[in-house]
């Protein structure tokens, strides 16, 4: 027999339950009417397949901690680190609290030559829509999210490539690819990509917690080999297809749909629609941390000359700056006076150049060029031909163990791109 309140109960949950089913199936229309890039849960069989027991004992989520410990602190990431870290992550997604937070794919491949193979300039974002990526991957373009000259012409007059951009796009562009500011940002590239260095240091700039903030050592393709092949480990499928299975989400929310196409962001549209919104991520810095111009840098080459034309002797003279320059072979073509050459190349493993040297190695690199880089009164500010390599240079002094702060470790955005067109800066020339 039933009583009054269980049958007033079964009443209001039907309803409700209807109401539920109903929405689910309005959004699945909805997306298939607009044809929305899905991702897929990919395969990750070789990592996902062990027992629920081993799942057991994951810590509690609380206000300051972070849940995936293989992960937290950790500037450079193995790929077992990041293995252990997404099977956390996975089982953290399937628990009914969905804001807990996140490990985050972030693919930077950017390629500045051409494929040795076949001469041609590869496309990292067709490359991403096709697949393969890491799980629920974001793909960032470094000459996207940028002050280009498009967006800020007043900030950026000369057209200059691939700036750092103002912290107002940055959060708005982070709202768009659902990435929080307690989400662990975990970076990677294809293999013959380099420069995974510069997509870490835009979040480190825009003041996201360094503790999460990782580049994981060795390429997408080192990663399928490690979780057993894209049979058993990375699901192969394309974007521009509606790609992945229904199964799969979208790691984007429905106000965002219409600025991605195939997966990748349109961000001057979505500047445009979102530039006078105060973002829900949000940016700890007024402008991006360690970011200086040609005029600091000018100030410190004078500064320099001064002290070189006084004799100085004192070794112990914090007020000289060092000037390091991670270019290739241009830098013998041309550079800034008194700057040190320290090639990005020569930072990096020599069979594959997503992977740090130890830094061991690193530290006789410096050392041999005299570079008093564990003084925190010394002065570094690093330049390279557009603001890419540089990172590089930041990233080895970090790992040393150098004392960041952001007056006495910059880097020049404009770097020699922009200081090559003024024709009354200063410069050593190999003619």
């Amino acid at each position: 027999m039933l009583f009054p309140s269980t049958i007033i109960f079964a009443l209001s949950v039907v309803p409700m339950m209807m109401m539920l089913l109903l929405g689910r199936a309005a959004a699945f229309s909805f997306s298939h009417q607009h044809h929305l890039p899905r991702l897929a849960t990919p395969k990750v069989v070789s990592f996902l397949s062990a027992s629920s027991s081993s799942l057991d004992g994951l810590p509690t989520i609380s206000s300051g901690d972070s849940p995936f410990p293989p992960l937290y602190g950790k500037t450079l990431v193995s790929i077992q680190d990041v293995i252990t870290a997404q099977q956390s992550s996975t089982q953290q997604t399937t628990n009914t609290n969905n804001n807990n937070p996140k490990v985050i794919f972030i693919d930077a491949s950017w390629y500045h030559r051409p494929d040795p193979t076949t001469n041609q300039f590869r496309n990292p974002s067709t490359e991403y829509t096709h697949g393969p990526r890491l799980p629920s991957a974001r793909y960032i373009d470094i000459d996207s999210v940028a002050t280009t000259h498009e967006l800020f012409p007043q900030d950026n007059p000369n057209n200059l490539p691939h700036m750092f951009p103002p912290p107002s796009l940055f959060g708005v562009a982070m709202d768009a690819y659902n990435i929080r500011n307690e989400d662990h940002v975990v970076i990677y590239a294809k293999r013959g990509a380099v420069f995974t260095p510069r997509m870490w240091f835009l979040f480190v700039s825009m003041g996201h917690d360094e503790n999460r903030v990782h580049l994981m050592q060795g390429s997408l393709e080192d990663y399928i080999v490690e979780v057993g092949g894209e049979s058993g480990g990375v699901e192969v499928h394309s974007l521009a297809d509606g790609g992945g299975s229904e199964e799969g989400e979208i790691y984007y929310e429905e106000e965002y749909m219409e600025y991605f196409d195939d997966g990748v962001l349109d961000v001057k549209r979505l500047y445009n629609a979102y530039a006078k919104l105060t973002p829900r991520y949000k940016v700890s810095v007024s402008q991006a941390r360690h970011i200086c111009d040609k005029e600091e840098v000018l100030d410190a080459i004078n500064s320099n000359l001064k002290s070189m034309e006084s004799n100085s002797n004192d070794d112990d003279d914090d007020n000289d700056t060092i000037i390091l320059d991670t270019r290739g072979s241009s830098y013998a073509k041309g550079h800034m006076p008194s700057a040190i050459h320290l090639p990005y190349a020569q930072l990096v493993d020599p069979n594959n150049s997503l992977i740090l040297k130890p830094t061991s190695e690193i530290k006789q690199m410096l050392d041999d060029r005299g570079v008093d880089y564990l003084n925190p009164n010394k002065k570094l500010i690093l330049s390279c031909g557009s603001g890419v390599s540089v990172c590089h240079g930041y990233l080895a002094l970090k790992q040393l163990g150098r004392e960041m702060s952001n007056e006495n470790t910059r880097i020049y955005d404009g770097s020699w791109t922009e200081w090559r067109e003024y024709p009354d800066l200063p410069k050593v020339t190999s003619s």
